[in-house]
């Protein structure tokens, strides 16, 4: 006997479902940019401070996630000027649309929504007419060799990039991986 139980059900409006999550989602701040979600209205710390528009909808990337902050410090670090950067998985495009704000980059996900996403982010960051965002896994779809390639994506997505991952740098690359 599992005893006795009441179920209840309530409708709920869908919209503020939808919605519900963006009160907890606040300003993220790194060493090298603060990622802001486009419906907060924010005042810059400095004049120095670096703002990235953020509306991750239903794509992976809040830029919450210590890995994503960790991520973004290292690339406020590198020099990209003139270098070819590809961000492998990009979910929301946080991490390419900070180093697209400095240069010319591809990158692309294997997800239709996170790709929709990113150039949506890209729009309200001013970068769309400057960045190619396709659906592809750019590891195989890269034309000629990056200086620059940063994956922050699960390991298992890693473990099966390492075993090839060097052919597709240059002789003096960097790789960020998280």
């Amino acid at each position: 006997n599992l005893g006795s139980g009441e179920i209840i059900v309530n409708s709920i409006d869908d919209e503020d479902w939808k919605n519900e999550w963006k009160k907890y989602y606040k300003p993220i701040v790194t060493k090298s940019v603060t990622v802001v979600p486009v419906w907060i209205k924010y005042n810059k710390i400095s004049d120095r401070e670096k703002i990235l528009w953020i509306n991750p909808g239903m794509a992976f990337g809040t830029g919450e996630h210590e890995t994503t902050k960790m991520c973004l410090d290292l690339l406020g670090e590198i020099d990209v000027s003139g270098k070819t950067v590809i961000d492998v998985g990009t979910g929301s495009g946080i991490l390419g649309i900070d180093t697209f704000r400095r240069e010319k980059r591809v990158y692309g996900d294997i997800d239709s929504t996170a790709i929709d996403t990113a150039k949506e982010n890209a729009r309200l960051n001013s970068v769309s007419d400057r960045c190619e965002i396709e659906r592809a896994d750019l590891l195989e779809k890269s034309k000629e060799p990056a200086d620059v390639v940063f994956a922050n994506i699960t390991a298992d997505i890693l473990i099966r990039l390492s075993k090839d991952i060097g052919r597709f740098l240059k002789d003096d690359r960097t790789i960020i991986l998280s």
